[in-house]
């Protein structure tokens, strides 16, 4: 099976700046999608070194939300891509002439890199032939349009085009795209078909499944019968680069959403295992206060935790709504640019982000309930920390109590005894039967005998009470 003049497209995306990420760590390439261009044009055409970020300036209007950051030296002719060309061979005897463009844009918080290779369709001013489905494998040498794993990295969308080159092609358009697909992704695994359609009169087919997430490929391969679909693809270039973006972002949005998802259950499942040893706290608090002002401390730490993940769920549903509403507005400049059915291209808007919307939306009504589990636990153990520290209180105030009543009644008589002392002359001698006792042990043991009828008498006081 052949195609004629197919195109590669891919579009990547990479944050620049971003609150979550410390972009001053030296272990982070910033020029990471730049240097990711020039890796592709080198493997792809023969050690072609493009070093594109040599030729954008990062700082060029710092204000204006989408800026083509190719330095104004570097622009031809309102040409805001770095172009190159280049051959490949396509046997021992033949070599073939490959053209291609990188697009580097600023969108919002991201960088933008639209970076094509194709087939022309002309060379000298004469048509190019045909070329076996298989060729495409060479436009991806070492699976180099599979863009690596990058903490600013948000995703791509890798779109293939080629015109079909007979009536007997478009009854096996879907065998062509799968055997475009085998090419592409030669010793890497394939994305799952999704779906089928129609744009602008031309099939198109789609492939990586949301269920998948974390081997998400996003691949577009689109076969054209006639002009209208290349016309109106080269018509609304910058609204389709556009509508990837807003994509990619929702995509990414989603993708880190599970991952925060992950989080609030495990700390979901420690405020259950809290709430469980509660009845278990209860009936050993005399020996346990310790453990429970412990507890105490680190609640409100796990709490803050916790709320600061409902938050960061909550933001990343919000930046699904913003970016599906973005998404939507350049759907309607291309409805209104073609004047054509974009159904295919809605799919996206009207089914997969209600999707992702409600799905954050059914794990926030979840895990908000967590939220008023953990203020219950903080205020149960709270009240019994409050309860037992009150009956150590009053414990402690008791035993003052029956101590002071014992130790000043007890004072009281000694006062009473030592004030006649002086009136006693008998000398210091042993207890005996035969001897009275000295008024020194008299006027001690009495003292003894009053602290402890005192506090007899203050112990009955205090327990009555």
């Amino acid at each position: 099976m052949k195609l004629y003049a197919p195109n590669i497209h891919l579009f990547a995306f990479q944050l620049y700046k971003s609150s979550n990420i410390d972009l001053n760590n030296s272990s982070i390439n910033q020029n990471f999608l730049w240097n990711t261009g020039d890796e592709i044009v080198n493997n792809t055409l023969n050690k072609k070194d493009l070093h594109l970020h040599q030729q954008i300036d990062v700082n060029k209007e710092p204000n204006n939300p989408r800026v083509d950051l190719l330095k104004d030296t570097e622009i031809i002719d309102d040409n805001y891509a770095v172009t190159f060309d280049g051959k490949i061979p396509l046997d021992q005897n033949q070599d073939l002439l490959i053209k291609g463009f990188a697009h580097p844009l600023r969108l919002y918080d991201s960088y933008s890199l639209w970076l094509n290779l194709r087939r022309p369709e002309k060379v000298n001013n004469n048509h190019t032939d045909d070329v076996d489905i298989a060729f495409l494998r060479k436009l991806n040498s070492n699976n180099c349009l599979i863009v690596k794993s990058n903490p600013l990295f948000l995703g791509q969308t890798l779109l293939i085009t080629g015109w079909l080159t007979g009536a007997k092609d478009k009854q096996i358009t879907q065998q062509i795209a799968n055997e475009c697909l085998k090419s592409i992704f030669h010793g890497y695994p394939l994305p799952p078909f999704n779906r089928q359609g129609e744009l602008f009169g031309s099939p198109i087919f789609e492939y990586g499944l949301f269920s998948q997430l974390a081997n998400y490929q996003h691949v577009l391969i689109w076969l054209f019968v006639d002009e209208q679909a290349d016309a109106n693809l080269n018509k609304c270039q910058q609204e389709l680069l556009d509508l990837f973006f807003f994509r990619t972002k929702a995509v990414k949005a989603f993708k880190d959403s599970r991952e925060i998802y992950k989080a609030l259950d495990l700390a979901y499942r420690q405020i259950e295992t809290i709430l469980e040893q509660l009845p278990k706290i209860e009936s050993s608090i005399n020996t346990d206060l310790e453990d429970l002002k412990n507890k105490l401390k680190q609640l409100p730490q796990l709490s803050l935790t916790y709320t600061r993940l409902l938050r960061n769920l909550e933001d990343y549903q919000n930046t699904i709504v913003i970016n599906t509403h973005n998404y939507a507005e350049r759907l309607q400049q291309i409805r209104d640019f073609t004047n054509s059915d974009i159904t295919f291209l809605e799919n996206f808007s009207q089914k997969n982000s209600p999707f992702f919307q409600q799905q954050i939306t059914a794990d926030l009504g979840y895990f908000r309930h967590g939220s008023e589990l953990l203020s219950q636990a903080i205020d149960s153990i709270r009240g019994i920390v409050e309860i037992e520290q009150a009956k150590r209180d009053r414990s402690l105030e008791n035993t003052i109590q029956i101590l002071g009543i014992g130790f000043g009644g007890g004072a009281i008589v000694s006062g009473v005894v030592v004030q006649h002392i002086d009136k006693i002359s008998q000398p210091l001698a042993a207890i005996s039967p035969d001897n009275q006792p000295h008024p020194f042990f008299a006027s001690l043991i009495l003292s003894i005998i009053a602290t402890l009828l005192f506090t007899a008498l203050g112990w009955c006081i205090t327990k009555r009470r």
